[in-house]
């Protein structure tokens, strides 16, 4: 990607965003180069399938420009995809990508396939959770928005229509509004700040909380969600990886421990505790009992592994949980939907009888006024 007319920042900022705007297609393209390599047998090398992509879609198209940024890339750095591809995907599938390339032709295909299958699952069920739950963002949304009019618009409304009510004649229910109200019209930098900052925190705990608290958490939305597709990823490429090369299948603790390069560190503390436990002298799927899986995935796991092998144990492994993720997502999103709702509706209901009973006791304090003179 080379344009004359722009300087080395601007051409450099061209590129972020062609990257940013094709990491949504790494799954089709990382399908299509395994596609590719499995298929021609070292016929066309990845600097010929370059080549041939920028000819072919030119610079004027997305895929041309970034292939053509990527061969001279490939050729400066030796043929290392890692360095080739650095920026424009994520740094845990580039570790992933390095390691395959390492060991030959076959085991890069099959890692491509993988990541692709396994981007595949995490769009599949991105899809899953905003079809279901865009209605619960909403009905949240609408919440937050009728808290806010209690203080600017609701209460102000009615003391004024009961203007004629003096303070000392309000009954409980028109004062717990009222300290609502005030709670909310003094706070709401700091509501707002702690509703903000707890969805951050809950963002970045699902990649990075780790210990007790992060076990008992895996059990729900999302984080259950999460480790269920990095387990997923975790298997495929673990088998991937003890299938071995030329030189003979890996070591299980070198495996493990190529899996840590680029990983999440929850993922990364996942395979510390198998190491750990390695050095510790457990073997074969024992290793592997570090929470990462749930129990029963285990268990199944470490059967098939006991009667067909570690490497099959970890292949079915993938293929039970592959089915296993989407089937229960959808279900377990639809659940979490309709409680949000539910929950949502009955705090609505709750308020709008809490102003009708206000309007009623105002009404009633309103009579005994009058009767008072």
């Amino acid at each position: 990607m080379n344009f004359p007319f722009l300087g080395a920042s601007a051409q450099a900022l061209m590129h972020r965003i062609d990257c940013w705007r094709f990491a949504g297609r790494r799954a089709d393209y990382y399908e299509y180069l395994a596609a590719l390599l499995s298929g021609m047998q070292g016929a066309r090398t990845l600097r010929d399938i370059f080549l041939h992509d920028a000819r072919r879609h030119g610079r004027s198209s997305l895929r041309g420009r970034l292939s053509q940024a990527w061969l001279h890339g490939f050729q400066a750095a030796g043929g290392d995809l890692h360095a080739t591809w650095a920026g424009c995907f994520s740094p845990s599938e580039l570790a992933l990508i390095r390691t395959a390339q390492a060991h030959g032709n076959a085991a890069l295909a099959e890692t491509l396939a993988a990541l692709s299958g396994a981007q595949r699952l995490a769009e599949q069920a991105g899809r899953i959770l905003s079809s279901t739950l865009w209605s619960s963002v909403i009905a949240m949304a609408l919440l937050a928005s009728m808290l806010a009019a209690v203080p600017l618009y609701t209460l102000p409304g009615l003391l004024q229509a009961f203007a004629a009510v003096p303070a000392s004649f309000h009954g409980p229910r028109t004062q717990a509004l009222s300290a609502l109200a005030g709670l909310l019209q003094a706070h709401w930098p700091l509501l707002a700040v702690l509703g903000a900052g707890g969805g951050a925190l809950l963002l970045w705990s699902i990649p990075n909380l780790g210990g007790r608290l992060r076990r008992k958490l895996d059990r729900h939305m999302p984080w259950r969600l999460y480790r269920d597709v990095q387990a997923l990823r975790f298997l495929n490429f673990q088998a991937i990886l003890l299938d071995g090369d030329e030189a003979g299948p890996l070591p299980l603790r070198t495996a493990l421990a190529m899996q840590k390069l680029g990983a999440s560190p929850w993922l990364a503390g996942h395979i510390d505790a198998m190491l750990a436990r390695i050095d510790s002298g457990l073997a074969g799927p024992d290793t592997f009992d570090s929470g990462l899986m749930d129990r029963e995935l285990f268990w199944f796991f470490s059967d098939m592994a006991m009667a067909r092998g570690l490497r099959a144990g970890l292949r079915l492994g993938a293929e039970r949980l592959r089915g296993h993720v989407l089937d229960t997502l959808a279900r377990r999103a639809a659940v979490l939907r309709w409680c949000i709702l539910l929950s949502c509706l009955g705090c609505l209901l709750a308020l709008a009888l809490w102003h009708y009973a206000v309007v009623d006791e105002l009404r009633r304090s309103l009579m005994i006024f009058y009767a008072s003179q």
